[in-house]
């Protein structure tokens, strides 16, 4: 995990429950969330959300939550884990235009737990992944630590940052700007516990017309907006075409034809 405090954004100054007492050691801790202004405890703090230190992993719990209830990223066991495993066809591949011998550059400019950012770096796309909320943020870069240190080598195409999209993305000159904003709270559909948590962190779902236009304004070749199926397209110019899931469906921003300028655009600038 690279990248340094955004002046846009704020770090978190919240509690931590570190029963263990070392928290992967305090040096580590640093390292791994420079961002995250933590105030570890070895008793559980009153704070509704605080970090957890379980011994192997960062999660985030809740005071007002079942006590057992925790949501963290594992890269290495569970519904992620499987869905790696299994990844060939997925629309999210085919929308960011994915084929043979074509693995574009992507900017995650919401790269929030991970799920999708890890499928695309697995299938050999160099990804940059960026999260604007310092605990989501966390969570990530511990989950992509643990990845890494298990030898999982689809990590060695994942960069994640702690910053704020909107300034990032006007720099970018070739690849695909991928955008996943939160779901909105009325969908029919009963959210995750995760979905549920993070829209009640505060900024998890803040300003996502002000990416999209910052990404269309870019010289990015293509913008892809992930949406729920039923869901209206972001304000802005209507998407050119659509990819449809199951349940969710992908806007397509066409801008010009993916070529090798977008493969290597971002591997360079980020793995060098």
């Amino acid at each position: 995990m690279r990248g340094g405090m955004s002046p846009a954004i704020s770090p978190w100054s919240g509690s931590g429950f570190d029963p263990t007492g070392q928290c992967r050691s305090r040096d580590a801790a640093a390292e791994y969330w420079p961002w995250l202004n933590v105030s570890w405890h070895s008793e559980k703090p009153a704070d509704a959300f605080f970090l957890e230190w379980t011994g192997e992993a960062l999660v985030l719990r809740s005071n007002q939550g079942d006590a057992r209830s925790t949501v963290g990223v594992d890269f290495l066991a569970g519904a992620q884990a499987r869905r790696l495993k299994a990844v060939t066809g997925e629309a999210l591949t085919r929308a960011i235009g994915c084929q043979k011998g074509l693995r574009p550059s992507v900017f995650d400019s919401t790269a929030g737990l991970g799920s999708d950012c890890s499928v695309l770096a697995n299938v050999g796309c160099a990804v940059w992944a960026c999260e604007r909320h310092p605990v989501v943020a966390g969570l990530l870069a511990d989950g992509v630590r643990r990845a890494r240190d298990s030898g999982a080598t689809w990590v060695q195409h994942l960069r994640c940052d702690w910053a704020d999209s909107v300034e990032k993305v006007a720099n970018l000159d070739h690849g695909v700007v991928y955008l996943d904003p939160m779901f909105p709270k009325e969908r029919k559909a009963q959210p995750t516990l995760a979905m549920q948590w993070l829209h009640a962190l505060d900024n998890t779902d803040a300003g996502a017309e002000q990416l999209l236009a910052a990404a269309l304004a870019s010289n990015a070749s293509r913008v892809v907006v992930k949406r729920p199926l039923k869901a209206p397209p972001l304000a802005g110019p209507a998407p050119a075409s659509e990819i449809r899931a199951k349940t969710v469906r992908f806007d397509l921003y066409p801008r010009r034809k993916l070529s090798i300028d977008d493969v290597d655009s971002l591997r360079e600038a980020l793995f060098s």
